[in-house]
């Protein structure tokens, strides 16, 4: 995203610059805050800084469902927004491998509820999900590079806007994106074996491979465990099929990272350091920019 573009979204969507919307249950953002030259900007880049969008569970499934026929969008548009993410030269790239693997296994379901938690049991489609939402701000958070792929929600607001972005250009890693991707693989792989997702994120941190946020790096981490590169010891997961979120939370309550006041959730919460890198996986997604897994 431009520099000046993104200043300019951090400014317009402060918390101190939002107003509370009682009707619809929605935040909503002053423009008028913003300078004249910042307001050009916003139309410049075409950016609809208040798109308040009704969100409902199945009409979110057909809009996926939709999307499966999109041909801008394949594994390999999105791997390689995901690498450039992981780089840094792109991270809004960073959910669309969570939400694009979501969106291709996505078959019509009404709304199931889970046994245990306030959600669908087949997308986590929260209960709390259903109403007006700004996706305008969802948008922006994803360009920050946080990871909205883990629901149905997310992944709709964050693969209708990829869609778009690749009509006007490709996305492509750079060198060094593909560089930082794959030492990260490396460095998973040559974890010791009792080594956990915390102590891994500490070290990742230390390192300093990956740019951003502690969030951007859970991000990262989280994309590649949902699709199987990164194995855990509950679930088998892979790019081939689904699996239930409720699954998924009901393997988590099994973990003790998982519990109490830890925001660590399946499935990086279950990976250990023994457990490495699903080589298999990871060249079946990311095999043209693999260099070296030893």
């Amino acid at each position: 995203m431009d520099k000046k573009l993104l200043r300019t979204l951090k400014k317009l969507y402060h918390y101190s610059n939002g107003v509370y919307d009682r009707e619809r249950q929605v935040t909503l953002y002053q423009v008028d805050t913003l300078t004249a030259a910042e307001q050009e900007l916003l139309q410049v880049h075409n950016w609809n800084v208040n798109d308040i969008v009704q969100i409902e569970h199945d009409v979110i499934i057909d809009k996926l469902i939709a999307l499966q026929h999109n041909e801008s969008l394949s594994w390999r548009t999105i791997t390689d927004a995901f690498i450039a993410g992981v780089g840094g030269s792109y991270p809004r790239g960073i959910s669309t491998l969570a939400s694009y693997h979501m969106m291709i296994h996505t078959t019509p379901h009404i709304y199931e509820q889970a046994d245990k938690f306030l959600m669908c049991k087949i997308c986590g489609f929260s209960h709390n999900d259903n109403g007006w939402e700004n996706i305008s701000w969802i948008r922006y958070a994803i360009h920050l590079g946080n990871y909205y792929g883990g629901t149905s929600r997310g992944a709709y607001v964050d693969l209708y806007e990829i869609v778009h972005l690749l009509e006007k250009t490709p996305i492509t890693p750079t060198a060094d994106d593909i560089t930082i991707f794959n030492q990260l693989l490396i460095s998973l792989n040559e974890a010791t074996d009792d080594e956990s997702p915390g102590k891994y994120e500490k070290r990742l941190t230390s390192n300093k491979l990956i740019k951003g946020t502690p969030g951007i790096r859970r991000g990262i981490l989280q994309s590649l465990a949902l699709v199987g590169v990164l194995p855990n010891q509950k679930l088998s997961l892979s790019p081939n099929h689904w699996t239930n979120v409720e699954d998924l939370h009901l393997a988590g309550l099994q973990l003790n990272n998982t519990s109490g006041r830890s925001d660590m959730e399946m499935p990086w919460a279950g990976w250990r350091g023994e457990l490495g890198v699903d080589w298999n996986h990871a060249k079946q997604l990311f095999g043209y920019a693999i260099q070296d897994k030893s």
